[in-house]
């Protein structure tokens, strides 16, 4: 059932702009099939996602780093944290099971994939005590931030046989 309902809220997250098509293909390029769009979309959602993991891995490194460490509050950031991670490998995974066959996208998604466990390996062994997981928080920012750039690249490589303009919403707005 997840798998039938992600599409419709994939697709339904953006609006598309055609071009307007001299003929059918346009620049040596056909217009973006519907499974291309939903890829597009979903590595969309998985660079967004990774903007939450990394305001997650400061919000920790903040409360960590504070003179009198609140534990709750780090238990819950960390909770939050592998939350969005596990939420950001669902995406991937489903863009991997949607992925078009030879898509040039799929191989940055496997490499995707390996980076993720890495992160979630360092959230899960953060234990709330700064000087002990500053290493593993500098980490976690540097290889958000290189994921991010891969998942920009993976959305390039995604629609690089196709031509496909993509307007998103503002992040805020709430349907």
């Amino acid at each position: 059932m997840f798998s039938a309902l992600l599409p419709a809220f994939l697709l339904s997250s953006l609006t598309l702009a055609a071009p307007q098509w001299p003929g059918p293909n346009y620049q040596g390029h056909q217009q973006c099939s519907q499974a291309v769009v939903a890829l597009a979309a979903g590595i969309h959602l998985n660079i967004q996602g990774q903007y939450s993991e990394f305001n997650g891995t400061v919000n920790l490194i903040n409360i960590e780093s504070a003179s009198s460490v609140n534990q709750t509050a780090f238990y819950i950031a960390k909770g939050e944290l592998l939350s969005d991670i596990q939420a950001g490998m669902n995406i991937r995974l489903f863009n991997q099971e949607i992925a078009p066959t030879g898509n040039a996208a799929i191989a940055g998604l496997a490499k995707y994939e390996a980076a993720q466990q890495t992160e979630q390996a360092l959230a899960e062994d953060l234990t709330g005590v700064y000087a002990v997981d500053v290493t593993a928080l500098d980490s976690l920012k540097s290889d958000i931030t290189a994921g991010i750039q891969l998942n920009e690249e993976n959305l390039k490589n995604a629609t690089q046989d196709c031509v496909l303009t993509v307007v998103f919403p503002p992040a805020n707005l709430s349907a």
